[in-house]
């Protein structure tokens, strides 16, 4: 078998341990599988010959028929599949809540948003509901008024010592949506490639990666960061924009409610078993995550936004720049 150490931050490590090729191949020349979905780093160990933690580590193994087991005490969990029916993203999915269940013993959260810097130490937050527009604003931001781009999917969080929203780490791969390219940022058009299997399905069902087209256009990317404002975000094509405040009671229980997310594994499952993911919650910590929701609408403004991205581009900059 061989073995893999995924790592987020240096903070957290899981271990892999695998005998499916597919795996194997995945990780070793292909890991923006998970890295697009995590923030964090693969490195290859090697062939090994036991497995040698006691905990924080996932066995992918070939067999006959799909089983799986998960202990979430010692974060430690056991797939089984025949070797061409194994699903890669059950492998992510199962990761991203351990990393989770994981992380929180140290008061850090995945967050799942966009997050651009603006000056040397400060950022915004984009969260909302998936297709929201998140990505869009992110990019229109960056586009606009230089931001920096932290993450795109999940951001690794926790609190400063003065009890700050600070971010540590983001993914940084990029995804569109072919029709939000077209509807909106046209100038990208010339550097994506709609491939032929996708022809003839709606353009807003074809996600197209433009990390090339940033990295050729000098946009930047950054980790560390002090988040100052969390924006709510819904975007239209069209229609009246507005941004305003949030009651707290509304506030606290969003902040719980994405500090939380990962950690109950609530929007991802295990497809290619059928198998509903675990939830890593753990009651010794739901206070803390509570504490900390708490803390960050005393230390952050937090609103809704709604309207069109290059109007909100403008109160959002405007904001903040």
């Amino acid at each position: 078998m061989e073995k893999f150490l995924i790592s987020v931050n240096g903070e957290s490590i899981i271990a892999v341990y695998t005998d499916i090729d597919s795996v194997s191949r995945r990780l070793k020349k292909n890991p923006e599988g998970l890295t697009k979905t995590i923030p964090a780093t693969v490195g290859y160990v090697g062939e090994v010959s036991s497995i040698t933690e006691s905990e924080n580590y996932i066995t992918v193994f070939g067999h006959n028929k799909k089983m799986i087991s998960v202990d979430r005490e010692a974060n430690t969990a056991a797939l089984f599949s025949p070797q061409d029916q194994f699903f890669f993203p059950d492998l992510v999915y199962l990761a991203i809540g351990m990393f989770a269940n994981d992380l929180q013993r140290k008061g850090l959260y995945f967050m799942q948003s966009s997050v651009v810097k603006y000056d040397d130490e400060h950022s915004i937050m984009l969260i909302g509901d998936p297709n929201a527009g998140k990505t869009s604003m992110a990019y229109s931001l960056m586009k606009a008024n230089g931001y920096k781009l932290i993450s795109n999917d999940n951001v690794l969080v926790g609190l400063d010592e003065n009890g700050r929203l600070k971010t540590h780490c983001g993914t940084k791969m990029v995804q569109m949506r072919y029709g939000g390219i077209k509807l909106y940022f046209p100038e990208i058009l010339p550097f994506v490639h709609v491939d032929e299997e996708d022809k003839g399905r709606s353009d807003w069902d074809i996600k197209l990666y433009i990390d090339d087209y940033l990295k050729s256009r000098g946009f930047e990317y950054a980790d560390e960061s002090i988040v100052t404002d969390i924006y709510n975000i819904t975007t239209f094509k069209s229609g009246d924009t507005f941004v305003r405040s949030r009651e707290r009671i509304d506030e606290v229980l969003l902040m719980y409610q994405h500090l939380t997310g990962q950690i109950r594994s609530t929007r991802y499952a295990l497809t290619g078993y059928r198998f509903p993911l675990p939830s890593f919650e753990d009651e010794r910590y739901i206070q803390d995550r509570y504490d900390i929701a708490e803390r960050i609408c005393e230390t952050t403004s937090i609103y809704e936004a709604r309207g069109t991205v290059d109007e909100l581009t403008k109160k959002l900059g405007k904001r903040n720049g």
